[in-house]
């Protein structure tokens, strides 16, 4: 992946077409990360739910193949075609995953616990929530926890009440309406808007405080790939987010 220390990215600097910038960006990206890491066919145990079949592996690898093809296409039909074969294959996997939870609930001994067993596995491991169980306030110590409740209410409706009535002036909470409000917030000019230049220290900065994922999306680069080569794709990033402000344009 660090081959990408010696690419010169001169299809992104000497460009200045946002959308063919960032095109030339992912597909020189992807081309290094592709030449060091090559894809390799591995086994998959059997999956929990054995709701992927044979034809449901296959219509995915076809789902794929069409999405490769639309990525490098503008072609409208294409692109219909491949939202209505994402639409049926949606359709059969939740199918094939009903009937496969079916199946396992009846076959069951213990139909209930069986049933919060698939639950907790949909839905992943839940941490449990503690309550509160005392609140103190300006007046005294709070352990019921319907007073919690109603001390946390008033507490938030005053505070919002109080900077309401700081923002509007003389103006009441009883007399206001949609309209007089929009008058008033014009009367107070708006700040101008300035647009600055990013730099690759801000760039770098933001990569790095992502949440650090393997899944993908679009562009098929994790936020953990993106951490990773950081350092040696901060100058062609920072140079197309420069020139999309600059341009008004955001890359398609």
């Amino acid at each position: 992946m660090y081959a990408s220390r010696n690419e010169s990215w001169d299809n992104v600097f000497n460009n200045n077409d946002v959308n063919f910038m960032f095109n030339s960006f992912l597909n020189t990206f992807l081309r290094i990360f592709y030449s060091s890491f090559p894809l390799i066919r591995i086994k998959i145990r059997n999956h929990k739910f054995s709701w992927l079949t044979v034809g449901i592996k296959t219509s995915c690898k076809r789902k794929r193949e069409l999405f490769i093809l639309l990525r490098n296409s503008n072609n409208p039909d294409l692109k219909q075609y491949y939202k209505n074969y994402c639409k049926i294959l949606g359709k059969v996997i939740k199918e094939a995953k009903k009937m496969t939870i079916s199946k396992r609930i009846s076959n069951s001994h213990n139909k209930s616990k069986t049933m919060w067993n698939i639950i907790k596995d949909l839905l992943g491991k839940q941490h449990c929530t503690q309550d509160i169980l005392k609140l103190t306030t300006e007046a005294n110590h709070v352990t019921k926890q319907h007073s919690i409740a109603n001390a946390l209410n008033n507490y938030f409706s005053n505070t919002i009440n109080k900077t309401k009535c700081h923002s509007l002036g003389n103006m009441t909470l009883d007399n206001l309406t949609p309209y007089s409000y929009l008058d008033q917030c014009s009367t107070d000019p708006l700040p101008p808007m300035v647009f600055k230049s990013f730099s690759t220290r801000e760039i770098i900065s933001i990569i790095k405080s992502l949440n650090t994922k393997n899944s993908s999306g679009y562009d098929e680069i994790s936020t953990k790939l993106l951490k990773i080569s950081a350092n040696y794709i901060c100058s062609p990033l920072t140079y197309i987010c420069n020139k999309s402000i600059s341009t008004g344009v955001f890359p398609d």
